[in-house]
């Protein structure tokens, strides 16, 4: 069993914890947050970790059990198995936002709205397959719906469109899922693992010989400029020089 502490924003073994007042109170080994999980309905008790009894507020078929925040202490995710249940294999369900939300930002939008606030998307104009992915990034969005609760598939997806220039599109298909899945811990760790990686810039091969002609051809010039300026100054002293020896100086 492991939870996600929004504190630190962590998905954590569950290793320290205890039960007082009929709830389970988990502490965060990265931060110390320590959080009270509150039952919504008659606790069940299902054995989980070393082998000792865990209170349970949802059913077992549930792979999340969120939990409400003491005074003075951060929420926290609990997470049981699974981080979240793996999306529907369909295409709509995976490439396609559902209804209320922009087609191409996958924000939020009103039936009255003509165009996107967040975006600036003017909804007529929406053009669909300006927006998918590629078919290498669609093949690879489907078999991690299949793999959705290992992270390492979620990390090759993420490899395979950084390599691509592709994680803005990758972020708009976690969105979508996102959007029908608001509470999944998987894909709201992938999105911060896109901004992350975002912000790493590394040149492909083809802009690092681009900056490097660029760069050659800039020394070329200033070698030249100032090959021209000191011809110039030599002339200059040259002819004072010449000037001096005649003795015609005023």
């Amino acid at each position: 069993m492991k939870f996600q502490c929004e504190a630190c924003e962590r998905l954590i073994p569950l290793e320290s914890y205890r039960l007082e007042s009929g709830g389970l109170v988990v502490s965060c080994q990265r931060c110390g947050a320590e959080s009270r999980a509150r039952a919504a309905q008659p606790l069940a008790v299902t054995p989980s970790v070393g082998g000792e009894p865990l209170a349970s507020a949802r059913p077992a078929e549930e792979p999340v059990l969120e939990t409400a925040a003491r005074a003075g202490a951060p929420a926290l995710r609990v997470v049981r198995g699974a981080v979240a249940a793996a999306p529907p294999l369909d295409d709509e369900a995976l490439f396609v936002p559902p209804p209320g939300h922009c087609p191409k930002c996958v924000s939020t939008r009103r039936e009255v709205d003509t165009s996107c606030s967040q975006c600036g998307l003017v909804y007529a104009n929406f053009v669909e397959s300006e927006h998918q992915p590629s078919e290498a990034l669609r093949e690879e969005w489907r078999r991690l719906a299949g793999e959705w609760g290992q992270w390492e598939a979620h990390d090759r997806l993420l490899t395979l469109a950084m390599g691509r220039g592709e994680l803005a599109t990758a972020g708009r298909l976690y969105r979508v899922r996102l959007a029908r899945a608001p509470d999944d811990a998987v894909a709201q760790r992938a999105r911060e693992e896109i901004v992350r990686r975002a912000t790493v810039v590394v040149p492909t091969e083809g802009e690092g010989e681009g900056a490097s002609l660029l760069t050659r051809r800039m020394r070329g010039v200033a070698i030249a400029v100032l090959f021209l300026v000191v011809l110039l100054m030599s002339a200059f002293i040259i002819q004072r020089v010449g000037v001096l020896l005649s003795g015609d100086v005023p």
